[in-house]
């Protein structure tokens, strides 16, 4: 029970932590929010002027929860016998970590989109915050 305490207690300091959009499950605000923050941080970089992010997914997530597995042995036959961690005021299970739903590509629609540099530097920030390879953003001018 101390052991439970202190991974809830640890989560929950670093959920505090995070500078991030948090993904809890819902993936279109997940996105939304995303878009905007993006959207906000590449107009403010030189010569990117106004700009449209989207952003596509290639999996929703995952969601780990606590579980306590249990192993019994009769004879030459062993059984493992899992079980989850459930928090009894809600009746659900108890979430160790939740990953967010990894970025498939990006387009970038800028005013600043016919410039080669503006096109390098925003592929460049892209690529290094979402841990994408450059040939999956797009970075084009906006009419």
């Amino acid at each position: 029970a101390l052991l439970l305490f202190a991974v809830i207690l640890f989560l929950n300091e670093n959920e505090k932590k995070q500078d991030h959009i948090d993904y809890s499950g819902d993936l279109a605000g997940y996105s939304e929010g995303l878009q905007r923050e993006l959207a906000n941080l590449l107009s403010g970089m030189d010569g990117v002027g106004k700009c449209t992010v989207f952003i596509t997914f290639s999996d929703g997530g995952e969601t780990v929860y606590a579980c306590d597995e249990g192993l019994s042995s009769s004879g030459d036959k062993s059984d493992s016998d899992r079980k989850y961690v459930l928090i009894s005021s809600r009746s659900q299970g108890l979430v160790l970590k939740v990953y967010s739903p990894s970025v498939r590509g990006v387009a970038v629609i800028c005013q600043g989109g016919g410039s080669t540099r503006v096109k390098n530097d925003v592929t460049e920030v892209l690529s290094r915050m979402l841990g994408i390879p450059a040939d999956r953003i797009a970075v084009k001018k906006m009419n």
